[in-house]
């Protein structure tokens, strides 16, 4: 691959709001290097291949850290990262919206969520930051947080609830942090999106999710993603240490 002059990373994009990211990028920056990492690579090779161009896939799994360097090895002989969105994240058992309380889940399950949601997030924050400060020309990065990490529900798991905290947490903390580098750190909080995490639900549950959003709708991959590329966009250079709720006045509503 070529080197070119803006390089975007994309983590955990194989699929949903992280694949439609990649996709919102490539259609506004055609001269533009892609690179996306996710565990699937069949979904990921196809994707690449769909696109075409500089859109690269490379295999990686946040949970490992020498895959996360290799990642952005990866990343930096394509030229100076521009920016990054780290979309990488699972959702726990540890809710009764899959029929499970939170004291009779299995306690790995939670551990789990915190790997990838938390410690995978540090693990590829620290390589973006390590690139952002070496090259010194500033740069933006969007980390996928959740209207769970706004607020509490009984329909979330609080493995989930607590690990999209903690990615509020440090978007916010980082921000300040780096802001005398020129960068720029915000989250996204969508609210009930479309995508596979919604698989295995009944459709009366799926129906009752739209009836309490006070647009009755669920929302897209492709809404969360335009969003996601407005805040690694020239447009957004004053905005940082934001986060941006995308969820049609969900959040309003369930207050």
């Amino acid at each position: 691959m070529p080197v070119c002059d803006s390089v975007f990373a994309v983590i955990g994009a194989t699929r949903g709001i992280g694949a439609a990211t990649v996709i919102q990028l490539a259609n506004d920056y055609p001269d533009a290097s892609i690179l996306f990492c996710g565990r699937d690579r069949k979904a990921g090779d196809a994707l690449a291949d769909k696109l075409g161009g500089t859109v690269e896939f490379v295999p990686a799994d946040v949970t490992d850290s020498e895959q996360v360097t290799d990642f952005f090895t990866t990343v930096a002989a394509r030229g100076e990262l521009t920016g990054a969105f780290n979309c990488a994240g699972v959702i726990g058992t540890d809710t009764m919206l899959r029929g499970n309380s939170f004291h009779t889940a299995d306690p790995a399950g939670f551990e789990y969520v915190m790997a990838v949601n938390v410690f995978g997030l540090a693990a590829c924050l620290r390589q973006e930051l390590a690139l952002f400060t070496g090259h010194g020309h500033g740069g933006a990065i969007v980390n996928m947080a959740s209207t769970a990490g706004l607020r509490a529900a009984d329909s979330l798991s609080v493995s989930y609830t607590a690990s999209k905290h903690a990615v509020v947490g440090m978007t916010r903390a980082l921000a300040a942090e780096y802001a005398r580098h020129h960068v720029r750190i915000n989250a996204v909080c969508p609210g009930v999106i479309d995508t596979d995490i919604l698989e295995g639900l009944h459709e009366p549950l799926l129906a009752h999710l739209r009836a309490r959003n006070p647009a009755a709708t669920i929302g897209t991959p492709a809404q969360v993603a335009a969003t996601v590329a407005f805040l690694l966009s020239a447009s957004a250079s004053y905005i940082s240490g934001t986060t941006v709720t995308i969820d049609a006045g969900g959040l309003q509503g369930a207050l």
